[in-house]
């Protein structure tokens, strides 16, 4: 009632992106094996997020701050070295900034991978990274990798 109505969208806006954030993290750094029901989770908690924040933000706004949650879902659940490097490439071309470290904690998380195949996996990624990179940069940067604690403080 006291805040400017656009105030106020960008507040919410500040919020869903700080959501995102901790969620990525949280997800990286977890302990627990990403199973079935896990996927399921990340699906309902997406739908959560999307019913929440959609009341105060445009659709638009909300699916592109959530893409990321139901790109890492789809990451998580890859099957194949082609489903892989496929869903990660779909990832750099919405967040080019995205570290083939998020690929490793993701697939290391997996269980039934045997570790030939996700260091397989983790090196076709690391390379379609590299290929994406402009003069050592990514091409720009998105709002979430900076900012994801796991992630930045191995660097």
């Amino acid at each position: 009632m006291y805040i400017e109505e656009r105030s106020f969208r960008r507040f919410v806006e500040a919020c869903l992106e700080e959501t995102a954030i901790v969620y990525v993290d949280h997800l990286l750094t977890q302990k627990n094996y990403i199973k079935e029901e896990t996927i399921e989770r990340m699906r309902l908690d997406e739908e959560v997020l999307m019913d929440f924040f959609r009341e105060y933000i445009s659709v638009s706004k909300v699916e592109s701050r959530v893409r990321i949650l139901s790109d890492l879902r789809d990451l998580a659940s890859a099957e194949s070295l082609d489903t892989f490097t496929l869903i990660y490439s779909n990832i750099l071309e919405h967040q080019p900034d995205c570290p083939p470290d998020v690929v490793e904690k993701l697939v290391s998380l997996r269980e039934g991978i045997p570790r030939k195949d996700a260091k397989e996996v983790v090196q076709e990624c690391k390379e379609i990274y590299e290929n994406s990179l402009v003069g050592g940069k990514p091409p720009r940067t998105g709002f979430v990798f900076p900012r994801v604690k796991c992630l930045t403080a191995t660097k």
